[in-house]
């Protein structure tokens, strides 16, 4: 069995990979039962099998993270347009991936709903520029 990475994992349509994912756990207990059958089984098969439904989950993950974002965006954009100056500049750093997120110390007391949205919606795509990366199986 060759190692798949999660860099081919990503070429995969999400069919392909839960197609995938059926047939790792298919195989995993199939070996399964033939090692309580007596007959020798090869544990690194069964290591790599567990680390690939990893793999695939992990991808499958990242994707349905991205969409969740994406839409939680779109949604607190019309909400964040009014928020203060002050609260704006804060936002702009917040969004930063590089950054660690806002401690509650350091965001302004008493917000309007304008400013939590503006808050959170830099929070939002801060987590989103982290999980960036090519992924040409992702499904529109």
């Amino acid at each position: 069995m060759a190692k798949t990475s999660a860099k081919d994992l990503r070429e995969k349509t999400d069919q392909e990979l839960l197609d995938q994912l059926a047939v790792e756990k298919k195989r995993l207990f199939d070996a399964t039962v033939r090692g309580a059958s007596g007959e020798a089984i090869k544990p690194h098969e069964k290591r790599e099998g567990k680390r690939l439904m990893a793999r695939i989950q992990t991808v499958l993950r990242e994707r349905t993270k991205r969409r969740e974002l994406k839409e939680q965006e779109s949604l607190l954009e019309p909400k964040a347009k009014d928020c203060a100056p002050a609260v704006a500049r804060l936002a702009v750093k917040a969004s930063d991936p590089r950054r660690p997120r806002l401690s509650r110390s350091r965001r302004p007391r008493n917000m309007k709903p304008a400013d939590r949205a503006a808050l959170k919606l830099a929070e939002t795509r801060r987590i989103s520029r982290g999980l960036e990366r090519s992924d040409p199986g992702e499904t529109k």
